[in-house]
């Protein structure tokens, strides 16, 4: 009877012991084991009253949460013993947000995963839709755009997202004052080529300032690599070109006189559309390194989305495609159905910019790329490749539809009369193109170094045509594709509705 009234005292005693010292564990009760101990009578009633009212506050607060108590529990539980992680609570919806912040929200979100299924669906998630273009998405992504997806500087992907922003920057002023200048020749004043010539010469030296801080940063980090060191010297070069033509319009601007305003005027645009293309050339070659280094550090499925869409056009750009495409080679996608490839790459789209205007070229860009999105299917792959250039990656449609296909956008856009204010003499824009089917045994920067092998190819024989390559005859050639008049009709487009 004695031994076991003991055992039940002792069996009580433990679990006491164990059972509050498992709420100071978890941080529901009393503060300290030395406070359990006090409460238990093993320090003496005067230990006992000086820790009294703490004691009793942090019980009564342990009391107050039971359900917490039990949650918490089954989380250490099941972490610990079983490595798995407990379910969630409930996540509480916000309140709803702007238009621009639920734009950036979902571009910011895009899972590359999200590019791998088939299900087209999905797949149209990849690409920004036709909304993207309205007239006031440079400005709203100037104030909430790339700036607020600045990283750590951690990898060379800030110094990337940093030199985008003075890019768009820059570029957003440029098409504005190119807009004012083009509205105001044949009746400019002097106030007005004056201010002009003061706004560009401004934003050429705060460009240079911000471009020579951000790339000199990401210099530094490429030179890090050891084996990857000629990008440095490669980019260090691009830099040198761009400050270069910034500080000849500096220069020029200052050889300029107001007083002979129409000339100024025409002189300021000259500037201007060699200033677009100078940025195009850097933003490109920006590009190519960027991605260079990352397939190097094997993190190509850990570059920030934001990178993947071009915020001017609102295309997808290089990074995104080279991102998607080599997600497919690891998928095997190549080996086991027809994917083709093709780069479309406008014909003297730098005049065209020069004669119209940055904000027709911008344009014009735009159209380009809704139309590759409406004439291929959402299980292919278009965005912008470098420049004016376009990229199209076909899936299961084969070589010779393809080539068709590409016909079909060459012979139309040839027969499509670009319109817009102000101008009596429409705009029509020709395309050189190059055409070629991946094999199994190919790697995807193989096809990509190919690809731009043969657009240079095809330039020097004559632009305004489409050219092939097929990889199954005995011996591969580039050749002009020769297909019958498909019969387009002529038709309008007003460019200052898109």
């Amino acid at each position: 009877m004695i031994l076991t009234l003991f055992f039940i005292i002792l069996l009580t005693f433990t679990n006491t012991v164990l059972g509050v010292y498992l709420a100071v564990l978890l941080g529901y009760g009393p503060p300290t084991m030395k406070d359990v101990l006090i409460l238990l009578g093993f320090y003496g009633w005067i230990h006992y009253q000086e820790s009294f009212q703490t004691i009793k506050f942090r019980l009564i607060q342990w009391s107050e949460k039971p359900v917490a108590f039990l949650n918490r529990l089954r989380e250490i539980i099941t972490e610990r013993f079983f490595h798995k992680k407990a379910a969630e609570e409930p996540v509480v919806e916000e309140a709803p947000s702007s238009d621009i912040d639920e734009r950036l929200k979902s571009v910011s979100a895009l899972d590359i995963s999200d590019l791998l299924d088939d299900e087209s669906h999905i797949i149209e998630m990849v690409t920004p839709q036709q909304e993207l273009f309205d007239d006031h998405l440079a400005t709203l992504l100037k104030a909430k755009g790339t700036e607020a997806w600045l990283m750590g500087d951690k990898h060379v992907e800030t110094s990337i997202l940093k030199l985008n922003s003075v890019i768009m920057k820059s570029g957003i002023f440029s098409a504005e004052l190119d807009r004012r200048l083009r509205a105001a020749l044949g009746r400019a004043d002097v106030p007005l080529a004056q201010t002009s010539m003061e706004e560009l010469r401004d934003d050429c030296n705060n460009y240079l300032t911000a471009q020579a801080e951000m790339t000199d940063k990401m210099k530094s980090r490429i030179d890090e690599f050891g084996e990857l060191s000629y990008l440095a010297e490669e980019i260090e070069y691009s830099n040198m070109e761009q400050a270069a033509q910034i500080e000849t319009t500096i220069n020029n601007i200052d050889r300029m006189n107001p007083e002979e305003s129409e000339d100024t005027v025409s002189k300021l645009l000259k500037e201007l559309s060699k200033l677009r293309l100078a940025r195009h050339r850097l933003r490109d070659q920006q590009e190519k390194a960027f991605l260079t280094v990352v397939r190097y550090e094997n993190r190509m499925d850990m570059i920030a989305p934001q990178l993947f869409v071009d915020e001017i056009s609102g295309l997808r750009c290089r990074i995104g495609l080279e991102t998607t495409l080599l997600e497919w080679w690891k998928q095997k996608r190549h080996e086991t159905r027809h994917i083709c490839f093709a780069l479309l790459d406008l014909v003297k789209f730098g005049e065209i910019n020069e004669e119209h205007g940055i904000i027709i070229g911008n344009k014009a860009i735009a159209y380009m790329g809704d139309l590759l999105e409406k004439e291929f299917s959402s299980q292919d792959l278009t965005g912008i490749f470098y420049g004016n250039c376009f990229f199209l990656v076909t899936v299961n449609v084969g070589l010779r539809r393809t080539v068709a296909e590409v016909e079909k956008i060459r012979q139309g856009l040839e027969r499509t009369n670009f319109t817009f204010a102000n101008k009596d003499r429409p705009l029509t824009l020709k395309i050189t193109s190059v055409v070629t089917e991946a094999l199994p045994k190919q790697t995807d920067l193989e096809m990509l170094k190919l690809l731009e092998k043969l657009i240079d190819q095809a330039k020097k024989a004559g632009r305004g045509f489409t050219y092939l390559l097929d990889p199954g005859t005995l011996n591969p050639e580039l050749e002009k594709a020769n297909p019958p008049d498909l019969g387009m009709d002529y038709i309008s487009v007003d460019l200052d509705s898109i």
